[in-house]
């Protein structure tokens, strides 16, 4: 499928209540606890509740679901579920900012990743028109992979909110889901028990983007620090994840005003960007 054809394809659904995405989400869940039950592991470390669905506000670009990773964080589990994810997005204007950002969050320095980014979704557009978003992530190579079940986000004043769902994969069998996405559908549990309840049958893949995340600490976050390189431009951005958005966003603005950094609130998710071919 052509970029403009995918573009146009995204843009023009019509919002659904995403409870179905919830409920999948839910079952997948289950199912895992009811594996790991079976191989005697009892201890479960997450659980999952129903999300409350929020109202959408702003342009239509800013509800779509996001690129952003709930377990890339330094500080993360290797397996989570999480019905609602509220970070901080803010967009730094060019690659002068981001170094000088950089440089200042030196000494807090923890991780880097390569990430590649690819999205994929049903031949008609099963996903897309419940505002589903699936993603498959490797970092630095095969080093890591995961696979990520995105709801309808909202982007507002720099703080974004989307359901998601996210599990480890075997870094090993990711090439082989790029080349076959419907694979996918057979060998990994959440895949599955969300095509069952969405009825889909196949995987197409929409194509991707990667980017570049080097973590830091700060004041007791995790900020995360991108340079998302898409084929029309690279885009700079901090993101941070925080149950304080409104909060932590204020010190961040003052940190950065502090620096002599510009910047702006992100308009719209790296997703969005890459299916648009915007820089928003």
């Amino acid at each position: 499928m052509g970029c403009a054809l995918i573009a146009k394809h995204f843009r023009s659904f019509a919002w659904r209540p995403e409870s179905a995405f919830i409920n999948a989400a839910t079952q997948a869940y289950t199912n895992r606890i009811k594996a790991s039950r079976q191989r005697g592991v009892h201890k479960i470390e997450s659980s999952i509740g129903r999300a409350q669905s929020s109202s959408a506000r702003g342009r239509l670009g800013r509800s779509f679901a996001g690129g952003q990773a709930v377990n890339s964080r330094a500080d993360r589990a290797p397996e989570e579920v999480k019905p609602m994810e509220i970070e901080i997005k803010i967009r730094l204007p060019d690659r002068a900012a981001y170094d000088k950002v950089a440089a200042a969050l030196e000494q807090g320095r923890t991780a880097s990743y390569a990430q590649a980014n690819y999205f994929f979704d049903g031949p008609n557009r099963e996903l897309n028109s419940r505002r589903v978003v699936l993603r498959l992530r490797t970092y630095n190579g095969d080093e890591k992979a995961t696979i990520t079940l995105k709801g309808k986000q909202i982007l507002e004043n720099g703080i974004g909110r989307a359901s998601e769902v996210e599990e480890g994969v075997d870094s090993t069998a990711a090439p082989r889901y790029l080349a076959e996405p419907t694979s996918m559908l057979q060998e990994l549990p959440l895949i599955k028990t969300t095509a069952e309840k969405f009825g889909l049958e196949s995987l197409v893949s929409l194509g991707g983007f990667r980017n570049q995340r080097v973590c830091y600490t700060w004041e007791g976050h995790v900020l995360e620090l991108d340079e998302t390189a898409f084929d029309h431009g690279t885009l700079y951005e901090i993101e941070c994840e925080t149950n304080h958005p409104e909060i932590l966003r204020d010190r961040l603005e003052s940190f950065l005003s502090s620096l002599g950094v510009s910047y702006s609130y992100s308009q719209t998710s790296k997703f969005a960007n890459f299916i648009n071919k915007t820089l928003l």
